[in-house]
């Protein structure tokens, strides 16, 4: 039996060239193979605006994104007894605020 013929608007009758660096290459190449799909298929649903796939994590993802939680937990904990006033963490504000910041830049670069 053969395959069913597709419709005229189904048909992909055109073809567009896009350059990328090669780290936007590796990097369009990662993001594609966590939601299960080539590149083609992963830049044609963005351009397009249509749904993803859910995201899928690595075993290592999944347990570093979890590990740089527990870490960023660790920071409000100490912070908010920075905050109450304890005298011996006061020198720590600025500090733990500035790791805060670098956990969470992290944790978006481990969800690209």
């Amino acid at each position: 039996m053969a395959r069913p013929r597709k419709k005229l608007d189904e048909i992909k009758l055109f073809q567009i060239n896009l350059r990328v660096t090669l780290n936007e290459q590796v990097q369009l190449e990662e993001v594609a193979k966590n939601y299960g799909l080539t590149v083609v298929q992963y830049i044609r649903r963005r351009v397009l605006q249509k749904q993803l796939p859910k995201f899928t994590m690595s075993g290592l993802q999944r347990d570093l994104l979890i590990e740089l939680s527990r870490i960023g937990n660790n920071i409000n904990q100490m912070s908010k007894r920075v905050n109450q006033g304890n005298p011996n963490l006061k020198g720590l504000e600025s500090e733990l605020s500035s790791l805060h910041k670098q956990l969470n830049e992290i944790k978006n670069q481990l969800l690209i």
